[in-house]
């Protein structure tokens, strides 16, 4: 039987591993390293760069080089969050033909299902350059919050890199695997997971090899990037103070000026003080520019000790909605590379009374559990997985307000169902149209998942017809849909179109934008320091 590996698909790092003799090990990715940059450049003469060459490349052609793609994955263009990330990047973020986010480098436009397929294609062959044989099968590990469409869309990454996703997995589930799998605990465990790009935290009870998560949660866009984020702000803030110079227009300048955030944030880890030095960042009367800067610690704490306070934040109203207190949790498990920083080990070590666990890989455990997974599908009751909803699924109310047909946190697999009738005499199709948010809010601001679309029914006055739909959530979280048509019965599984947004449901870009922000332009990375500098 062929192997079926684990990857974790990070927004800054993806790593992988495999199982061998009951033991799951990392397979080493680009010269050694454990994880491989999760950047794609699209160079102008056709090449594409995977890894470290598409960072090293970033350097030169910020604007043909995509980072963070994780993020927008699935989402729709004209959405808070994306239109907010439009403004930290230096490439173009478009929308595609269904309204939803896309790449633009050139004059090409790239879906970012194709972006990640990249990632994978590149991970596919040095797993098998390392194990020796081919590997047609694989289980992913995806943010716990995904809706049903984006899990779809890694599923499509895969398959455009050659694979076939035998499963999905989340995150936070996967790590509770690397950590409790066969050792026999009896316990109830906090998965604290601070990534590149996304905050998750899920609760978790381990009988034997039984993973029920009890409740789960957390922020899709905060993660070790806004830490980046802060430190660059704080760079640019100072050479300009240094130097009258402006780097809002430098888009090189700022990718370095990138690169040397990222890079002192996680000396900072270790050392008290560190020094970002970039000779001739640039050039002004024929002269080159350096920057010379001494960060520290406490510097670092005060710039992103609200990015932490956020994050436990999100840990209590997990607590509350598993109905548990902090005594209770036996072990907090940290998992994504900025939980090595000393402010987030001090605030979860205060909150919890006890420092969290160590002895689990926080950039490789994600991995490690996926493919302790993808091991056990071949063995009868290796391991049980009883995951949940993160966030409901549901539709609108004649409000306008999201009305749960799937609630937060219910165990998956789970079934919902509704109704929807005629309005008019003689109408022959109906339309539902399914969103993912918080009970209650506007659907404008919750995500679109699709339509569903069913056109035959028979003509008659306005309510005898119309469909009774069931909605089954799998246990990957996966959305499957009957629909039943009341008047002939008829059955038909159907599958959700994404259409273009409903106007009820267009999301007000200004009311989410930070008070006193200009919104920069599209085309470059500056936006992201014009938009921190301009706030008051």
């Amino acid at each position: 039987m062929s192997r079926i590996i684990g990857i974790d698909l990070g927004t800054t790092n993806t790593c992988t591993a495999y199982v061998s003799n009951m033991i799951p090990r990392v397979i080493p990715i680009e010269s050694g390293f454990n994880t491989m940059p999760s950047v794609v450049s699209l160079t102008a003469d056709g090449r594409v760069l995977v890894g470290q060459a598409a960072k090293e490349h970033g350097l030169l052609q910020p604007e043909r080089t995509i980072v963070g793609v994780k993020r927008l994955l699935g989402r729709q263009f004209g959405s808070p969050v994306v239109q907010d990330l439009a403004r930290r990047t230096s490439y173009a973020i478009v929308a595609d033909e269904r309204g939803e986010a896309a790449v633009e480098v050139g004059t090409t436009r790239h879906s970012t299902a194709e972006i990640q397929s990249h990632i994978l294609r590149q991970v596919k062959r040095y797993a098998e350059i390392n194990l020796g044989e081919a590997i047609p099968e694989v289980v992913i590990a995806v943010p716990a919050y995904y809706s049903d469409h984006q899990r779809a869309l890694v599923k499509q990454a895969g398959q455009q890199a050659g694979w076939t996703v035998r499963r999905i997995i989340n995150e936070p589930t996967a790590a509770a695997l690397a950590y409790g799998f066969n050792r026999g605990f009896d316990q109830k465990i906090l998965i604290y997971d601070l990534g590149g790009g996304t905050f998750d935290v899920s609760v978790l009870e381990l009988t034997g090899n039984v993973f029920q998560v009890i409740a789960t949660g957390g922020d899709m866009f905060l993660g070790g990037a806004d830490f980046d984020a802060r430190v660059q702000a704080w760079i640019v803030e100072q050479f300009r103070k240094q130097t009258k110079i402006d780097l809002a227009e430098e888009p090189a300048a700022l990718q370095r000026i990138r690169e040397a955030a990222e890079r002192a944030k996680i000396e900072l880890s270790l050392l008290v003080n560190t020094e970002i030095r970039l000779p001739a960042l640039l050039e002004r009367r024929g002269k080159p520019v350096d920057l010379t800067l001494v960060l520290d610690r406490e510097t670092l704490n005060a710039l992103t000790r609200d990015l932490v306070e956020r994050t436990i934040a999100v840990v209590d109203q997990v607590l509350a909605d598993a109905a548990l207190g902090k005594q209770e949790i036996e072990e907090v498990i940290p998992v994504g590379g900025q939980t090595r920083m000393p402010l987030v080990v001090d605030a979860i070590t205060q909150h919890f009374g006890k420092a969290p666990r160590k002895g689990v890989h926080p950039d490789e455990c994600v991995a490690l559990g996926a493919a302790l997974l993808g091991d056990s599908l071949a063995k009868i009751d290796a391991v049980t997985l009883l995951d949940t909803l993160s966030v409901p699924i549901g539709r609108a109310d004649p409000a306008g307000n999201l009305a749960v047909l799937i609630g937060k946190n219910v165990s998956l697999p789970f079934k919902a169902a509704t109704e929807v009738r005629t309005e008019h005499d003689g109408q022959t199709s109906v339309q539902l149209d399914v969103f993912q948010g918080e009970a209650g809010v506007p659907v404008r601001e919750a995500e679109y998942l699709g339509t569903l679309v069913y056109d035959a029914l028979a003509p008659g006055p306005a309510g005898s017809a119309g469909l009774a739909v069931e909605l089954l959530l799998d246990g990957e979280g996966m959305l499957n849909i009957t629909a039943t048509d009341l008047a002939s019965g008829e059955k038909r599984a159907m599958a959700l179109a994404t259409l273009e947004r409903p106007a009820a449901a267009t999301p007000v870009i200004e009311k989410h934008r930070p008070a006193g922000v200009t919104p920069p332009d599209k085309s470059s990375f500056s936006g992201l320091v014009k938009s921190l500098l301009t706030k008051k």
